[in-house]
């Protein structure tokens, strides 16, 4: 029972704060436009300065054992290529496929991992997360962008077009910046430090704030097998394939939460906007995916964490 209470402890606030998104949506205080900017806020601003502040304070020893990035960049690499066959065997729309395998392989990795973190792990060290993301962020990009060029408009991907939307992205610009700052031990005036501290403190909070706002429930008839595969393949399968292996592997604490992060978190709402600027992408499919993988992983998450609390493992 302790373990069930402790469980509820970890999941709860995240919960209660994509509700209460919702909730201020449903009674008009946020808005589609209204959120839409707070998304681009959190992503540009926010989302950068949290993963900044965590690389940028880092123990820089944390750098010293790539075991933890060596699987994560393996496994995203294997299941990407796996789906990559799969997934057009199983959806013969072409709109469709590029959407679906992106909806299973990415992840909410920064902003509700960030979030899961710490709550379970409050005041401690969150740099193997931070520095984790510095591998699975450039990584989700680059296979979000071939998977939906591919399929969605039926041609081969530009490596240079690739290369730009990886290099463009703001967590890899930040995390460039805080391993430099980092190795070279520059530190910033307590003014700009405290600062920076304060920015990064409200990202996950707003973020899933925002998160719930942007729930929306419209249009589901046509997507029932697509939808129902999907999340069922993102919130069930990925975990239950690749934690097994994590924990075989000897991975525990918080790096197992981190791996737990990376395939058991619902797809991000990035994935919906990315699906949107494609020409010939189901940009709709795609919303969707974010919405009910977003409402379901409480209750996964719940369920997973609770068996590895159990097992000693978290």
């Amino acid at each position: 029972m302790c373990t069930f209470f402790t469980t509820l402890d970890i999941v709860l606030p995240i919960f209660l704060l994509i509700v209460l998104g919702f909730l201020l949506r449903q009674i008009g205080i946020l808005d589609e436009t209204g959120c839409g900017r707070m998304n681009t806020f959190a992503f540009n601003v926010l989302v950068p300065a949290m993963v900044f502040y965590n690389i940028y304070t880092a123990d820089a020893a944390s750098f010293r054992n790539p075991r933890l990035l060596l699987f994560c960049t393996g496994s995203v690499t294997a299941l990407f290529l796996l789906l990559m066959a799969a997934v057009p065997r199983l959806e013969r729309d072409p709109a469709r496929v590029g959407v679906m395998i992106q909806g299973i392989f990415r992840s909410s990795f920064v902003v509700l991992g960030m979030g899961l973190a710490t709550s379970m792990y409050p005041g401690q060290d969150m740099s193997i997360i931070a520095i984790a993301s510095t591998v699975v962020a450039p990584l989700f990009n680059a296979c979000a962008v071939i998977c939906l060029e591919v399929h969605s408009q039926g041609r081969r991907p530009d490596p240079k077009k690739i290369a730009l939307d990886v290099i463009k992205n703001p967590l890899i610009l930040v995390s460039i910046l805080a391993v430099l700052l980092l190795a070279a031990g520059i530190r910033f005036p307590a003014a700009i430090d405290t600062a920076i501290k304060s920015v990064s403190s409200t990202a996950t909070t707003i973020s899933l704030i925002v998160l719930g706002g942007g729930l929306t429930f419209r249009g589901i008839g046509s997507y029932k097998k697509e939808l129902g595969g999907g999340v069922a393949a993102k919130l069930l399968l990925l975990p239950l394939v690749f934690i097994p292996i994590a924990v075989w592997l000897g991975f525990s604490q918080m790096e197992l939460l981190c791996i737990l992060i990376l395939f058991a978190s619902p797809s991000p709402v990035t994935a919906s906007i990315m699906a949107r600027n494609t020409p010939g992408a189901d940009w709709q499919l795609a919303g969707q995916i974010v919405v009910f993988s977003t409402t379901l992983s409480v209750a996964s998450l719940f369920c997973i964490l609770y068996v590895l609390l159990s097992l000693g493992l978290l």
